[in-house]
């Protein structure tokens, strides 16, 4: 074979073995190329204020059921209202004065918070909870106005462990109270201040929007806390053992923080921080927040998405949403507090 030849087969054949060797390296690190969120949209709203079935007077949290039932706190007409997934009332019910806090109990029970809110009310009784049958049989209740174990000063919001315990945001209290399924007092934790495991420090020891107001658990058992005051959220342990916490008082994009507008303009200085937080199936964190958002994060705090970038009336606009739910579709479904509505979201995988 003449020498040039055989030459420029060796450098052809040493080339091909490179890029075959380059291949083969690049085959063993295949890169993964994270998918860009799914846009949220806007799918639907229902409600206007009012106390006529379908109506609402400050609707306060929801829970949906395995069979897609939404059930909703209307706080001032004092009831329960029930319906399909595409806004149909179903049925309604009255229950004690006041609801608020709303979680399903092993069993398929409601149980319900209510607030002894000066002037929120032509009741004076609250600052109890209540457990109903989905047909609005009242099953039995417990707590009275007070700080001791068991008593209340404006609950808020209620979870139930995967072992039946059920978990009470006690607000004015800034403790977390833990019940046995009857009612039966376990333990509590919290106190007022700033500091991690506390709650509410940088408002006023009376004031309910400190926190904690809202729970929700993760797929871990975990308990994930709001507190307005603070601009924050903490999760613990079901024992109460603080596990972190994050958040900052910024009206941005991944903040916490900002007012609510007011209905004339005027910014309402004594409202602010987050409300309400809810875990999606890959323990992801929906917060909603005073300031009209509602957002994702990662559980270790990063901002992923949002939507409600504006307060108003509009669809996909809030004012002060307050609980949160998921469909066994994946929608997700948020209280519109000051609106007297619920809004419905396509939210992606």
């Amino acid at each position: 074979m003449p020498g040039p030849l055989k030459k420029r087969m060796l450098r052809n054949g040493l080339l091909c073995c490179l890029c075959l060797l380059a291949a083969s390296g690049l085959s063993d690190q295949s890169v993964t190329i994270a998918a860009e969120p799914a846009p949220i949209r806007f799918l639907k709203t229902w409600g206007q204020q009012g106390d006529q079935p379908g109506e609402f007077h400050f609707p306060i949290d929801i829970a949906i059921n395995a069979g897609d039932e939404i059930f909703v706190t209307d706080h001032l007409n004092d009831r329960v209202q029930k319906f399909d997934r595409a806004g149909k009332l179903l049925a309604q019910f009255p229950v004690l004065p006041n609801p608020g806090g709303l979680a399903f109990d092993k069993q398929g029970n409601l149980v319900l918070s209510h607030i002894l809110a000066s002037g929120s009310s032509k009741h004076k009784i609250g600052d109890r909870i209540s457990i109903y049958s989905p047909q609005g049989k009242l099953i039995r209740q417990w707590g009275k106005p007070g700080k001791g174990p068991g008593e209340f000063n404006c609950p808020g919001g209620i979870a139930v462990a995967d072992n039946g315990r059920i978990y009470v945001a006690d607000q004015t209290n800034h403790r977390v109270q833990v019940f046995d399924p009857t009612g039966q007092f376990l333990f509590e934790w919290g106190k007022h201040g700033s500091q991690p495991g506390e709650f509410g420090g940088k408002g006023s020891p009376n004031s309910r929007v400190g926190g904690p107001q809202f729970l929700a658990f993760d797929s871990k058992g975990n308990l994930w806390t709001t507190e307005g005051a603070n601009c924050r959220v903490q999760q613990f342990t079901a024992e109460g053992k603080l596990l972190q916490h994050w958040g900052t008082d910024a009206d941005t994009p991944g903040g916490l923080g900002g007012y609510f507008s007011g209905f004339d303009g005027k910014p309402v200085k004594s409202l602010t921080g987050p409300i309400a937080v809810c875990v999606d199936q890959k323990d992801r964190l929906w917060i909603s927040a005073v300031s009209g958002r509602v957002q994702q994060f990662s559980p270790a705090g990063k901002y992923l998405r949002s939507c409600g970038e504006k307060q108003g009336t509009a669809p996909g606009e809030f004012y002060a949403p307050h609980g949160m739910a998921f469909d066994s579709h994946g929608d997700l479904y948020v209280v519109d507090a000051y609106n007297h509505r619920i809004q419905k979201f396509a939210v992606g995988p």
